[in-house]
């Protein structure tokens, strides 16, 4: 099974917004990992130790500060991610929920499109080669490289019975092998995607729910969502989820793929130990401690559906707390164009002053002499794409 955990980068404190879509400039901020998120984290852990598979983790935005903050999930209790993807590109700056949840779908079907095809590249060398070591060398590539599981190939002692294995020996025919990898091919098409019930910058709750509707379009089938998950459990095929809303007690079954976003209520269980012969052979090789970077391109994304241009979200403003609150309005505020040094005007002293920073308080005729020096200015949407981009 891929198990698909949602993560987000949230900043550490709310943190100074422009008014015009509330956006939020990451790069320049700490980030934490979305609280709520570890309650995915928590549930991913358990389906892996109950099913087996991997657990990757995918989260959107700068790379430079999500891979760091990312990299401590490999040694997470109590075993961590196998895989993490970042899906980072600067036209995907300034996404509301909507174009965040198409970029985190593309980044979604890419992941299971990545280990649904190793498996058929097994199948057509067994076609094309039969019992050769072609087979043997091929599917050793692809497992040391992570991608198939150990019960199509294994180097562990412990597995001494997968697919590969048993048709080298002859103790499968030709058919009898497709038709296993075939289920095996089946069986990693059911995955779940986990996220949080929420982020803390946001809190709309809504991107759960839209990445199912994003998958459901992008592989023309419609995947079941669940929110504020408190309880589950899965067969292999279908995932039966107990939630909460209000004073409303549901009990749900779910066929798979599906989504789940997890409530902070959920606690997770211990499962049966005589499980774990299929949790082995379920499971990959190890882990991949290189995270993978996704970019609009890799992802094959329409632009128009990305960034600014692809959000129709028009957010109020934030501020950042230990900070006297600062916004500014497109087309209103006045700004910096330029870093100015601290200087005097009518005996006073003002400054310095960084570019970009609004321009508030100082005196008409302060005003007058910077706008006519190129020093201040309106802010604007080129300004505002600029921050962004940076």
């Amino acid at each position: 099974m891929l198990i698909i955990v949602l993560l987000k980068g949230v900043p550490a404190r709310t943190t100074q917004t422009v008014q015009i879509g509330g956006v939020l400039n990451r790069e320049a901020m700490e980030l934490v990992l979305n609280p709520h998120d570890s309650k995915a984290m928590e549930a991913a852990d358990y389906l892996k130790r109950t099913v087996g598979g991997k657990s990757v983790a995918m989260s959107m935005g700068p790379d430079m500060k999500l891979i760091p903050l990312m990299k401590p999930l490999y040694s997470a209790e109590a075993l961590g991610v196998d895989e993490e993807y970042v899906l980072s590109d600067r036209r995907m700056a300034g996404s509301d929920t909507l174009a965040t949840s198409y970029a985190l779908s593309l980044g979604v079907k890419k992941v299971v499109e990545r280990h649904l095809a190793p498996i058929e590249e097994v199948a057509q060398a067994i076609r094309t080669s039969g019992y050769s070591d072609v087979v043997r060398a091929r599917s050793k590539k692809l497992y040391e490289e992570n991608l198939l599981p150990n019960g199509v190939y294994s180097d562990l002692p412990s597995v001494r019975d997968s697919i590969v294995a048993r048709f080298l020996d002859g103790r499968l025919t030709s058919d009898a092998a497709i038709q296993e990898l075939s289920a095996v091919r089946e069986g990693l098409s059911r995955f779940v995607v986990l996220s949080g019930i929420k982020t803390t910058d946001g809190e709309t709750g809504s991107v759960g729910p839209q990445v199912a509707e994003g998958v459901s379009e992008l592989l023309g089938q419609v995947l079941p969502h669940a929110t504020y998950v408190e309880d589950f459990g899965t067969s292999g095929a279908s995932i039966e989820c107990r939630r909460r809303i209000g004073s409303l007690l549901q009990a749900l079954e779910m066929h798979l793929p599906a989504v789940i976003t997890v409530s902070t209520e959920y606690r997770p269980r211990e499962p049966s130990a005589s499980v774990q012969p299929q949790v082995r052979s379920n499971s990959y090789r190890g882990k991949v401690f290189q995270a993978f970077k996704w970019t609009a391109d890799d992802l094959k994304a329409d632009p128009r559906r990305l960034g600014l241009v692809g959000s129709p979200t028009i957010v109020g403003t934030g501020i950042d707390i230990g900070k006297s609150p600062v916004q500014k309005t497109v087309g209103v505020s006045l700004v910096f164009l330029r870093d100015v040094a601290k200087l005097e005007h009518e005996g006073l002293n003002f400054g310095p002053f960084a570019k970009g920073d609004p321009a508030p308080g100082l005196p008409d005729t302060l005003v007058a002499r910077l706008k006519a020096d190129g020093s201040l200015g309106v802010f604007d949407f080129g300004l505002l794409s600029k921050e962004l981009l940076s």
